[in-house]
């Protein structure tokens, strides 16, 4: 029997293209657009990429831009905008 306690879910980092990729230690990645708020909509590139993990991967902060996103707002924003477009 496995008695371990599973981890909780964490960012570990970030890719930039098309949208910006959420990448989580599940191996799960998630798509969000630029335009998830309106300082990442208007960042320039390196601004974007100046990012630190905070609080063990439960959000992001964009220094340049001064700016956090966090893990459950963005599963949130997910979650009502993936069912609004069903």
């Amino acid at each position: 029997m496995n008695t371990s306690t599973p981890k909780p879910t964490r960012i570990t980092k970030l890719d930039f293209a098309d949208r910006i990729y959420v990448h989580l230690n599940s191996g799960d990645v998630l798509a969000l657009p630029y335009t998830y708020t309106e300082r990442l909509n208007q960042a320039q590139p390196e601004a974007l990429t100046d990012y630190r993990l905070i609080a063990d991967g439960i959000g992001v902060h964009f220094e340049q831009i001064d700016e956090d996103i966090s893990l459950k707002g963005i599963l949130h924003y997910k979650a009502t905008h993936e069912l609004m477009a069903s």
